[in-house]
């Protein structure tokens, strides 16, 4: 048997199209290189050099069914039946708001999961490394997405988060696609990120002389204007979940891959916290932060102001059952904003179907939290790793502080629960965005870097299969 017909063999036997070019390709590299040892140490023919090195390298057969197996895409089950179990949660919340003879809830409800899982679907199948080069351009659309909304924008509740543009889909929440793309975008920038890179930016503050990296610059100055762009609308909250999202990726990408690790953590901790501190003092807004936060732990301190909904919550705990409706009538009717707003969900399902439902949902989303945070250690691709880290975190950022808010235990803020709370852009959204890591997930055994050519190295091939 020749080289050529051995590599036929093997990669018939591959089911994955995109590894075959390059498992054929390293194959034949090493094929070659044994052959060549034969020529030079045995001094024998070129055809029986061929067949000596396909001989050693074992049965094509055996060999292709075991790269396959590696290099096989895997739909990660846990999380996808973790992410189910969520989005019954959402179309149960939409059964128990249901109104007599309007269904209108329950078919929006089915229409947007329908929306989510044919989009989603799309994102998992596409090859997530190439998202990478087009960082910059998603950048661009998610910043003019925002100004777009800035100028054009209707306000509600004091921001101007939505741009109506009519027909099918009634508005559009600016705050809620823009964030991810900042992150996706973000993690393009990082993962392009060069030390040794040769373009420096100059410049002299006080005195001082500061040459910085050009890509260090860029990341720093898109990662401020996207939060500051956030301020503009304003939405401080989507801000601060960003600015918490850069710190959690970069913090973890530092320590994957810089020497100088602690320096650089240093410098970074010490200008946020710096900077943080400036900007409290200089809008003045430490003092009636303050007074919310107080207010949203002891609501009772001013139960008919800003502690009304806190109340309102605090009476559906109070009154909530183990199984079954609370004894109040904050859930039997509409009249109140907890069975209105999304952001109180959680809330509303304690009073709803009984404490048992609301903690078997806390469990749902404890180990979906648990299972994003092992497919982040698992990933070896470094450009995937920090886009699960990103995603991941603001996914866990939303539901923490969602479900401690319902119950007095965080700060009143509009944030929604991650496929439990109504809203059709929120719900497709956070599908894209769990598909894109599933995505990841599928190639975490195709062992191919991002120029697509196999790490042979790390299995030894010749050795494995002799």
């Amino acid at each position: 048997m020749n080289i050529k017909n051995f590599l036929d063999i093997v990669c018939k036997e591959i089911k994955y199209n995109p590894v075959k070019k390059p498992i054929s390709e390293e194959l034949e590299t090493h094929l070659q290189e044994i052959k060549e040892d034969y020529i030079n140490n045995e001094k024998i023919t070129n055809q029986e050099a061929e067949e000596k090195a396909v001989k050693q390298m074992g049965k094509p057969k055996e060999i292709g069914k075991k790269l396959n197996k590696i290099h096989k895409p895997k739909l990660d089950w846990k999380l996808l039946s973790l992410l189910c179990i969520l989005s019954v949660y959402g179309l149960l919340i939409s059964f128990c708001k249901i109104e007599p003879g309007d269904n209108s809830l329950i078919g929006k409800t089915i229409f947007e999961m329908i929306i989510g899982l044919v989009l989603g679907s799309i994102i998992y199948f596409y090859d997530y490394r190439k998202i990478k080069k087009y960082s910059n351009l998603i950048y661009i659309i998610a910043i003019c997405i925002i100004i777009v909304t800035l100028f054009f924008g209707i306000p509600i509740n004091g921001k101007k988060s939505h741009l109506y543009i009519g027909g099918i889909i009634t508005s559009i929440n600016a705050c809620t696609i823009a964030v991810p793309l900042f992150i996706i975008a973000f993690t393009g920038f990082l993962t392009n990120y060069n030390p040794d890179n040769t373009k420096k930016f100059n410049f002299e503050i006080f005195g001082v002389n500061i040459t910085i990296n050009k890509d260090l610059l860029k990341i720093i100055i898109c990662s401020l204007f996207s939060l500051i762009v956030f301020t503009a609308i304003p939405s401080y909250i989507d801000a601060f979940l960003l600015a918490i999202v850069y710190i959690t990726v970069s913090t973890i990408y530092i320590i994957k891959t810089s020497k100088n690790r602690k320096k650089i953590l240093f410098i970074m901790y010490g200008s946020i916290i710096s900077l943080s501190i400036l900007l409290m003092f200089v809008t003045q807004t430490g003092i009636f932060r303050m007074q919310r936060l107080v207010l949203s732990f002891n609501p009772e301190l001013d139960p008919q102001g800003s502690g009304y909904t806190g109340m309102l919550q605090k009476e559906i705990l109070e009154n909530s059952k183990l199984i079954g409706e609370a004894d109040t009538n904050i859930i039997t009717t509409d009249d109140y904003i907890i069975s209105k707003e999304s952001n109180f969900t959680f809330i509303y399902l304690v009073g709803k179907i009984g404490i048992i439902g609301a903690s078997i949902l806390v469990l749902v989303i404890i180990f979906t939290s648990i299972k994003l945070i092992i497919n982040a250690k698992i990933i070896k691709n470094m450009y995937g790793k920090i886009l699960i880290i990103g995603l991941s975190s603001l996914y866990i950022l939303q539901s923490v502080w969602n479900i401690l808010m319902n119950i007095n235990l965080g700060i009143q803020q509009n944030i929604n629960l991650p496929f439990v709370s109504s809203g059709g852009q929120f719900f497709v959204i956070n599908c894209l965005c769990m598909a894109l890591i599933l995505s990841v997930y599928r190639r975490k055994d195709i062992n191919l870097d991002e120029n697509y050519e196999c790490e042979f190295e790390k299995y030894n091939y010749t050795k494995k299969y002799r």
